[in-house]
Formats: C-alpha cells, structure tokens, sequence
C-alpha cells in the first residue's frame, strides 16, 4: 500500500495511490488517530532524518494487511498474536447491499539506508548504515482493542509469521534493517 499523505510532493503520485490495487478496508478508528499519528511520524522522520542533507538517505517503506492481529495475553501481559476471530471480517456498505472483506490487521515498516565515509585499516571506505522502525494495529471499529504498538522489524515480522512456518523476511535484500541494534523509534 502506498498512502497518498507520504506521496503529496507530486500530484502524480499522489493520484497513484488512489488504485485499487493500493486499497486495503480500513475502519475509520484504524485509520485516524492513532495510525494517522504515526504516518506523521513517518512523513517528519522521512524529511528531517532519512532524507536530511546530512544523511542523504533512502526510506524504503512497506504497508500491508494480515490475517493474524495482535492482542494482549492476561496473564503475561505481553503483546501475542491473535487469530481468534473468525475472518473475513465483513460489513454492509451502502448504497447497495455489498460485503466488503476487511483485514484483520495493518502494519508498516521501514528501512533507511545511507552510505558514510570512513576508514578502514587506514583506507577511506564508505559504509553501509541502516535505521528501521516497524508497527502494527488490529484494523478495528473499537478504538480499545486497535492494540496499535510501534515495534522493531524482526518483532513484526515474528507476528506476521504464522505458527510452523517459514520467518517472513520483510527486508530480504538488506539485513541491516533487521539488526536489532539499527531499531530506532520515531520521536512525535
């Protein structure tokens, strides 16, 4: 998915992400407040750090849908995965009498690489550095149980992976956005 707000630095791509191919059912609680927050967060960090005059990087950005949500266990506490409802979540849309399927879950995460001069055994060498960042929230009409949380990569790709299978790798070309010592959270 490729939302319009990121893209609104050329009208082109813009209109691009109005697609159907680019549209994923979101109840209005999932897609304003809390996640509206932190495409913000994206678009802020994006300008004044990926792409400062500094940095000079590249923000790779994915957003998707899943099956499986997210949910607080009650006896841990911590944050698990949810695949009790019965999918596909569906609703009535108006005028007609039209089902709409809507996903359980959105999730986005990012990945900026850069490039930084340095010195290696005394030779000037340029270095590949990365940040990324990743969150998730249950796609909801009760803003309680959106359960939204900002993660790292490899944390979302554990809940976007279904038990007995394969790690989903979200960034399989560079596996620096996977090392847990390039997690960053975006600041507000």
């Amino acid at each position: 998915m490729n939302p319009s707000g990121i893209n609104s630095f050329d009208k082109n791509y813009m209109k691009a992400t109005f697609t159907l191919t680019n549209a994923a059912p979101q109840f209005e609680t999932s897609n304003s407040g809390p996640w509206q927050t932190f495409e913000n967060k994206i678009r802020k960090y994006a300008k004044t750090t990926c792409g400062s005059g500094t940095r000079g990087g590249t923000l790779y950005l994915l957003t998707g849908t899943s099956d499986i949500g997210i949910t607080i266990d009650k006896k841990s506490g911590k944050l698990v995965q949810d695949t009790s409802t019965p999918l596909p979540y569906t609703r009535k849309m108006f005028p007609r009498n039209v089902r709409l399927v809507t996903p359980r879950a959105v999730w986005t995460a990012g990945c900026c690489v850069w490039r930084e001069p340095g010195k290696v055994f005394g030779r000037l060498w340029s270095l590949a550095r990365a940040q990324s960042f990743a969150v998730m929230s249950n796609n909801h009409k009760v803003n309680a149980l959106l359960h939204q949380t900002e993660m790292s990569v490899t944390e979302l790709e554990g809940f976007l992976t279904p038990r007995r299978s394969t790690m989903v790798n979200i960034f399989p070309g560079d596996q620096n956005c996977r090392l847990p010592g390039n997690d960053v959270t975006l600041p507000p």
